[in-house]
Formats: structure tokens, C-alpha cells, sequence
């Protein structure tokens, strides 16, 4: 989209390194999604798919065309979209994200929302109810794959996003400046065990932010796109430690993979579910608050229940 060939064209936001082009153009289209194009070279070097950053500025035709490019090679379609993609309008128009013909799935912002407000001391019911919508809107194909998220590179990290003090709208130089004092981190690493307990049981793939697992913190761009901290990752570092607790149960469940969702108990200070399949079951208790809980468990369960982790 030129406004004076070849030197000043039109950017998404005003970046210049992102030059806005006209998706429906055949030969653009060609480039991208053709034989040979774009896609089909990447995944040639061994991409196994894409996430489509925006996607609600794209059109559906277009997405429709990546996706079978995406498709001829095997591959996996992902879409950022912030809301319920199932009924998405975006620019005036119903959006055809989750219809079986564009995306596979989703970056599952809902579920970081309602994740992050249920363990900062937010109600129960609330949380089962936003975690039933998506259950209830998004076909199981795109449930069982949506991409569950703490934190992002366009949000804080989840350690300071917490336990951390609130950003509300200060800028960046407040930003570079602030760390989280010990008792900040310390509270704040106990939330996220119960957090990314949610992540890992919670239908979907749990996706893990790097160095969200050895406690990075940071607020928003670029403050939470720190390089790795590698001197952190060793033998006692507890939260690294819980992450591969997490990895090794749900490797060992399939029931987490693919089973049914079924909320048992949802009350003002914690939830219980199960995860359900051919295979066997698992029962998840969350209690964020201080108070001692009375869990329904049932019949059968007294003397064949192993608690991990009494955060």
C-alpha cells in the first residue's frame, strides 16, 4: 500500500518494518501460500506450523488459503486472538475462526484472565464460569489444543502481574526501575504454583513463557522479553523443580491430554474438577485463600487420594 513509490508505504501502527499489504491480492496470495511459497518453505525446514500474530486483521479468505498450505504439509494453524474466538467480531464482522475451515486453535488469553484473577483472591464461581464458556463455545478439537498461557511477550510476567505492584498506566521509565521485593516474590511464587497447577489440568496445552518456570519478572514490553537467566536453572531451584512436577503428571495422564472437563465444586474461595477419559481420571483441588476447605470427594476415594503440593 504505497503513498509514494517505492520509498513511503502505509505500516501496521506506524512500524515501519511491517508494511501493511493487500491480503486478497492474487500474486501476494501466490507468494504466501502457493506451491513453493512462503509456507511450504519454512515447514520444508521442519516448522511443524504457525500462529497467525492479529489474526482478526486478516481476512477470512486469506487465513482459509493459509490454512490449506498449512494443512498440505501436516502442519498446525494458531490464531492470537484475545476474546472468545467462537464469536469474535472484529471491524464489524462475525469472524469464521473456529468453523473447521481456518484456524485449528487459539492463544487462550480468557483462560490467563480468569486464572490470574481467581488466585489473586478472586471468586470461584467466577472463574468455573468464564472457564465453562470457553468449554462450552469452542468446539473439543480446537479445546483439547488451545495454547493455555501465565504470561506473554505482550503482557507483564506473570510473577510480577501477581505479587508485583500495579503498572496501571505509569510508563516505561517506572517500569525499567521497579523489582519486587523478597516478600513480593515469595508470595508471588506461591500464587503461581497454584496458577500453573490450573495451566497444566485445565483443558488445552499448557505453554510456558520462558523463565516464567525460574521466577522472571518484569512489566510490560520490553521488560518481559529479559534474556534467559541460565544461572538459575540447577538442582535447587524449587519453582524449575514444580514445573517438571507438572510436565512429568501430565505426560503420565491422559486424561489431561484430551479428557472431558467436569467441574465438581466451585465456591467463593476454591474450585475441584476432574479430567475424565477412557483411561483414568484425575481430581484437581485449587484453594487460593487461607481457609480449610471441605472437598467432596467420591465414593471410593478416602483411602486412594495422593496430594501433591499443600500450597
Amino acid at each position: 500500500k504505497f503513498e509514494n513509490h517505492p520509498e513511503k508505504y502505509l505500516s501496521w501502527w506506524g512500524f515501519q518494518t511491517l508494511p501493511e499489504v493487500i491480503e486478497t491480492d492474487e500474486s501476494f496470495v501466490q507468494f504466501i501460500t502457493g506451491k513453493g511459497g512462503v509456507i511450504d518453505y519454512w515447514m520444508g525446514l521442519g516448522a511443524s506450523g504457525f500462529r497467525l500474530d492479529v489474526a482478526d486483521e486478516l481476512p477470512d479468505c486469506f487465513i482459509k488459503q493459509i490454512r490449506c498450505a498449512v494443512k498440505r504439509n501436516g502442519g498446525v494453524l494458531y490464531g492470537e486472538v484475545w476474546e472468545d474466538a467462537s464469536n469474535k467480531v472484529s471491524y464489524g464482522e462475525q469472524r469464521a475462526f473456529l468453523y473447521g475451515e481456518e484456524l485449528d486453535s487459539v492463544m487462550n488469553y480468557p483462560f490467563l484472565n480468569a486464572i490470574h484473577s481467581f488466585v489473586k483472591g478472586g471468586s470461584g464461581v467466577s472463574f468455573m464460569q468464564e472457564v465453562l464458556t470457553i468449554c462450552e463455545n469452542y468446539p473439543k478439537e480446537t479445546l483439547d489444543c488451545l495454547m493455555n498461557l501465565l504470561s506473554t511477550h505482550d503482557t507483564e510476567r506473570v510473577l510480577t502481574a501477581l505479587a508485583g505492584e500495579e503498572s496501571l498506566s505509569r510508563g516505561r521509565e517506572w517500569q525499567a526501575v521497579q523489582k519486587m521485593s523478597e516478600s513480593e516474590i515469595e508470595k508471588g511464587a506461591k500464587l503461581l504454583k497454584l496458577a500453573s497447577t490450573l495451566l497444566y489440568t485445565l483443558p488445552g496445552v499448557p505453554c510456558v513463557y520462558y523463565g516464567d518456570e525460574i521466577l522472571t519478572q518484569g512489566y510490560r514490553d520490553p521488560f518481559n522479553r529479559k534474556s534467559f537467566d541460565w544461572s538459575r536453572v540447577n538442582e535447587q531451584n524449587e519453582m524449575l523443580s514444580w514445573y517438571k512436577t507438572l510436565g512429568k503428571i501430565r505426560n503420565a495422564c491422559p486424561a489431561l491430554m484430551s479428557g472431558e472437563f467436569l467441574p465438581v465444586q466451585w465456591e467463593k474461595d476454591f474450585v475441584s474438577y476432574l479430567r475424565v477419559c477412557e483411561e483414568g481420571e484425575i481430581f484437581v483441588v485449587v484453594n487460593p485463600s487461607e481457609n480449610v476447605q471441605n472437598i467432596w470427594l467420591l465414593p471410593g476415594w478416602k483411602d486412594d487420594v495422593t496430594i501433591i503440593g499443600n500450597e
